[in-house]
């Protein structure tokens, strides 16, 4: 079986290797109205229990910053796909790595096109359209560029209007502004932007002038974030100075920090601090910015994200396992109550009676290679590679 989007209502969840605040441990969680109860509710009629049997049964990934989306509508420059689809296929990709709950990483950018207002309002449409046939719970995550000062005013009309449920202030311009000159790359950000080479060095430019407005702009940002109760990031903070300055504007997330510097002034100041759990999958990052596993080491690092691959916040976790930079009940906090918390959801990320019924069911007999066997989300079975029986001696069929 490989069913994605049937929902079952179950009763609840037992097995001999569930992840609850105690630890790891045999346990059975009882399931009402969408969440894990005390032992007081009644399971929804004809309702069955789920058996996990020695599999891992965790609290579903909380993903902060997923952009991986991008690549189904647009997989090559300018070839362009109808949002529904992409992102009915989107949804299953997340299930099927064990994330039930998705911060789309939408970008509002001077540069236009794919990162532009028409392509976001396809996406927040098509987003509503959906949501009642896809098996995960889909937010947006807005990643407005600083330079992009007319865009303001249509940002805070999205956050007004409940649109958006996360933001993060970014400022790409800097390294777009120093490849003026490399045709060859500013080609690339030009077909993503749906121009022409000669229009995108204007886009620069004229982003460039606005330099003298990015402050205020900024503070009226974030200031009607905070008004609508969203938390702000501030992205890829290359020094101590630039994070005291985000701090002081009310950005409480460091994410993707540059530098070590960066990373250690966040924790000073009780900043969430976030890196790309793809980072810590292969080894290191593919910008040179600073070793997640490291960071994790040095306890400065709260999340790990998918960034751009879906599959790595649960492959990340169970290597920081394996290699002993943390028990697996410390690690999994990285992927699920510590994004959580960030994105201010306070209903998700633990096992916990009271809170959302979101698990995972994960195969982790093969080391390196963990397998999400099912998706539970809300108290519904959203996704199985198999139908689960009572025998639960049989290996998963993958």
């Amino acid at each position: 079986m490989n069913q994605a989007h049937a929902p079952s209502p179950l009763a609840g969840v037992t097995g001999q290797r569930i992840l609850t605040p105690r630890g790891i441990e045999h346990a059975s969680l009882r399931f009402h109205a969408g969440l894990i109860d005390d032992g007081g509710g009644t399971a929804a009629r004809g309702a069955s229990w789920f058996d996990a049997g020695n599999l891992l049964v965790l609290p579903g990934i909380v993903d902060l910053h997923g952009d991986a989306f991008e690549r189904a509508i647009m997989p090559r420059p300018s070839v362009t796909f109808p949002y529904d689809g992409a992102l009915f296929d989107v949804d299953r990709q997340l299930l099927a790595n064990g994330i039930t709950t998705e911060f789309h990483g939408v970008t509002l950018s001077w540069e236009g096109g794919l990162r532009g207002e028409a392509y976001a309002e396809r996406m927040f449409d098509a987003l509503e359209r959906m949501r009642h046939i896809m098996g995960a719970r889909h937010y947006v995550h807005l990643r407005f560029e600083t330079h992009h000062v007319g865009g303001v005013e249509t940002a805070q009309q999205w956050i007004r209007d409940g649109r958006v449920r996360f933001v993060a202030l970014n400022d790409h311009l800097p390294s777009m502004a120093r490849r003026l000159g490399d045709d060859r790359k500013l080609l690339q950000y030009a077909d993503r932007a749906e121009c022409d080479l000669d229009t995108f060095q204007a886009r620069i430019r004229q982003a460039m002038g606005a330099a003298d407005s990015v402050a205020d702009a900024m503070r009226e940002l974030t200031a009607c974030a905070q008004a609508a109760g969203l938390k702000v990031a501030s992205h890829d903070d290359p020094d101590a100075a630039t994070r005291r300055y985000y701090h002081q504007l009310g950005c409480g997330v460091a994410e993707f920090p540059l530098t070590r510097e960066a990373a250690g002034v966040a924790r000073d100041l009780g900043n969430s601090v976030v890196f790309g759990a793809p980072n810590v999958v292969r080894g290191g990052s593919h910008t040179n910015a600073p070793s997640a596993t490291e960071m994790i080491r040095a306890g400065l690092c709260d999340i790990l994200t998918s960034d751009y691959y879906y599959p790595a916040p649960l492959a990340a976790v169970m290597r920081l396992a394996h290699d002993g930079v943390l028990p697996l009940e410390q690690a999994w906090n990285l992927v699920s109550l510590n994004p959580a918390r960030a994105a201010g959801l306070q209903d998700r990320g633990l096992l916990a009676p009271g809170l959302i019924a979101d698990a995972i069911v994960v195969d982790d007999q093969v080391p390196g290679l963990p397998r999400v066997c099912a998706a539970i989300v809300g108290g519904e079975l959203r996704y199985a590679t198999r139908a689960f029986g009572d025998d639960h001696s049989q290996r998963m069929a993958a």
